[in-house]
């Protein structure tokens, strides 16, 4: 159980910072001074999202407890899903409402709905590419073990 909610949470925050990597696109041409560095502002939005992963974490925990057996994996799993998403929309969110508006559109976001369109899209893109490699390296951990055994 721990193994999982470790690597769910490490698939999750990767995902979480390739998704921002990918809508990336630095500062404009005619920039003046010193221009604003992808990591100074990931690290600011990742604060955000740590703090929404632990309370929707916490949430699912509360709710996988007092359900115990009645619930079903589906059911879970989908609560899950639910959550993660519902960080992503509140990271942007939360993150979106600090910046300065001139930063933010310096930076190519014109309206919060394109950042989040964005950011949502190449997140579940990232999530998915990943789910595959997980599935596809989880089916040769399989093959491997059977023919070992």
């Amino acid at each position: 159980m721990l193994y999982k909610v470790i690597i769910s949470s490490a698939l999750l925050w990767s995902a979480e910072v390739l998704a921002s990597f990918f809508i990336w696109r630095g500062a404009p041409t005619d920039w003046i001074g010193q221009p604003p560095r992808f990591w100074n502002l990931e690290l600011w939005r990742l604060q955000y999202w740590a703090l929404f992963f632990l309370l929707s974490a916490v949430l699912w925990v509360i709710v996988w407890y007092s359900l115990r057996r009645r619930a079903r994996k589906i059911g879970l799993t989908l609560l899950g899903a639910i959550l993660a998403v519902a960080v992503e929309v509140l990271t942007s969110l939360w993150y979106w409402k600090q910046l300065p508006p001139v930063q933010a559109s310096y930076l190519g976001w014109s309206s919060f709905q394109r950042y989040l369109g964005e950011h949502l899209i190449s997140w579940i893109v990232v999530l998915l590419v990943c789910l595959a490699i997980k599935h596809l390296w989880n089916r040769k951990r399989r093959v491997v073990h059977t023919n070992l055994s």
